[in-house]
Formats: structure tokens, sequence, C-alpha cells
């Protein structure tokens, strides 16, 4: 069987995701999107989804560390 090399990265990130690569909660990233700091869309279950780009203009803006990649990490994100 092939092995698969490449690693998948969405094109969109939770809210979630965004709070463990900043070090926040989620309820402050919720605020970002509130107070459009941070550019989202809701989907029909209510949940945000932020792009990958807006997201990198959102580090790049407020000068945040940009170092993180924004793919999962198996044993060093734990």
């Amino acid at each position: 069987m092939a092995r698969i090399t490449e690693q998948w990265t969405p094109e969109y990130l939770s809210v979630g995701l965004i709070a463990r690569r900043c070090c926040v909660s989620n309820s402050t990233v919720l605020r970002w999107i509130s107070t459009k700091q941070l550019s989202a869309f809701r989907l029909p279950g209510g949940h945000f989804r932020i792009g990958r780009t807006d997201f990198s203009d959102f580090l790049e803006k407020f000068h945040m560390s940009p170092d993180n990649q924004l793919t999962e990490k198996h044993s060093s994100d734990r």
C-alpha cells in the first residue's frame, strides 16, 4: 500500500484551533470575531470558521507570532 506523505491542512480553521495557536481562550477568539478584529463566518450549526488567510492577516496586523504551524502536531501540542 502506498504511503501518503502530504499532510492535510484545512483551508478554514475552528475557534478552538486558533485559541490553542494563540494561547488564549475560545471566549477571547469569539470576542475578536464579535468586534470584527478577526473575520469569520458562521456554519449552519452556529459554529464559526476562520479562513487561513484571514488568520494570517490577523496575526500580522496585531503583531502576533506567525511562527506557529497551522497544522495539527501529534505529541508536541499536548
